[in-house]
């Protein structure tokens, strides 16, 4: 038995570690599939849902402002905290624009480090907007912002993936259970509680058990071979080369629907996202973030006056939106940015921003956002 439980280890570890992933910047990453159950988590790794049937969405803060004047890397209207501002802001107008590239994950404008590829705009599509007449340049930029709003979009993608993912994830489920099965089994050694009798004939069916499992574990990486044919990926990813892996080695194959979900969902606004598939307490921390981001962001002193011209429009555009797709969804936003009640008889002042409170009027908190009055909320 000693030999069991360290393969079934093994195997488990094989599973746990398979279903992380390292982010190279922090993001959001939203997990649902049994109900309406749905995990939001804030970090660099992400992690996997612990059913064999759950899907799996990344979110990523737009990190770039546009307008008809031209681009900023300076992010606006983030759902994450704290904010990861550029060590360097930079700012171009579209005439200055000469030559747009990716490397290493990251967008180069005339050969500068810009702004990380999160795929909210392409290289290929900045380098268009620069080409374009002013007049069509604004009606493409339209179009660019409002590809980012559009939850109904992904709640349709989610569908589409429960539904052709269905049996690969219900042959997945069978072979976590068998495999949940042996291992308590195993693991507690059952087989020495057991009458002798019993215990002889679970000894000769662990054989066909395992095989049975095997047959579940082919078929579900085949049907989900199948399945990834038909779900076109709109951004990149590597699900050919993760189900032939899957299909050497069992582990990795019990979540083939986040599996199959991977570069299948089309990027959008974080909150968008989050109002999309999000449970109602992380839609509205979502809400708030960006909604206070886009009101009162973070101070930057060393900021280029092209980039505060540019920011300014971008932040109008999408707070526009923003609250349209918030009320559509029953959440005001003035009530998000509500005051708070005093924490103590002494707070007098608060930051809008945070929602730290302070006892004495500071002028600004350190953030660089300028406080707001407590009065309007006292009883």
């Amino acid at each position: 038995m000693s030999d069991w439980v360290s393969v079934l280890a093994v195997f488990w570890a094989l599973w746990a570690l398979d279903g992380a992933r390292l982010r190279p910047r922090p993001g959001f990453t939203v997990v649902g599939g049994c109900g309406r159950w749905r995990r939001a988590f804030h970090g660099k790794i992400s992690l996997p849902g612990f059913w064999p049937g759950s899907w799996r969405m990344q979110l990523d803060d737009v990190p770039l402002a546009i307008s008809p004047v031209g681009v900023s890397n300076r992010p606006v209207g983030s759902i994450g905290r704290p904010d990861e501002l550029p060590a360097q802001i930079v700012a171009w107008r579209w005439a200055e624009i000469r030559d747009v590239g990716v490397a290493r994950g990251w967008i180069f404008i005339n050969g500068v480090r810009f702004c990380p590829d999160t795929g909210h705009v392409t290289a290929p599509e900045l380098i268009a907007l620069a080409r374009l007449a002013p007049a069509e340049r604004d009606r493409r930029i339209a179009g660019v912002i409002a590809r980012w709003f559009r939850p109904e979009h992904l709640r349709r993608r989610l569908r589409v993936l429960a539904a052709r993912t269905l049996w690969p994830a219900r042959l997945n489920a069978i072979v976590f259970t068998v495999m949940a099965v042996i291992t308590i089994y195993v693991a507690g050694d059952v087989a020495a509680r057991l009458p002798e009798r019993w215990s002889a004939a679970a000894a000769d069916l662990l054989p066909w058990v395992l095989l049975a499992g095997f047959g579940a574990h082919v078929t579900a990486v085949v049907t989900a071979w199948r399945a990834v044919r038909r779900l076109k990926a709109v951004t990149p990813e590597k699900r050919a080369s993760a189900l032939l892996s899957a299909l050497l080695l069992p582990p990795q194959a019990l979540r083939l629907r986040a599996l199959a979900g991977e570069g299948f969902f089309p990027v959008q606004h974080g909150a968008v996202g989050m109002v999309a598939v999000g449970s109602r307490r992380a839609v509205r921390a979502a809400a708030f973030n960006a909604l206070a981001d886009l009101r009162w962001p973070v101070r930057v002193d060393d900021q280029p006056a092209v980039a505060r011209e540019i920011d300014a429009w971008f932040r109008g555009a999408i707070e526009a939106r923003l609250t349209v797709l918030l009320a559509e969804a029953g959440i005001s936003a003035e009530a998000l940015l509500a005051p708070p009640e005093p924490d103590s008889p002494a707070s007098c002042w608060y930051c809008p921003r945070c929602r730290d409170q302070f006892n004495n009027e500071q002028g600004r908190c350190p953030n660089g956002v300028p406080l707001c009055p407590l009065t309007r909320v006292r009883r």
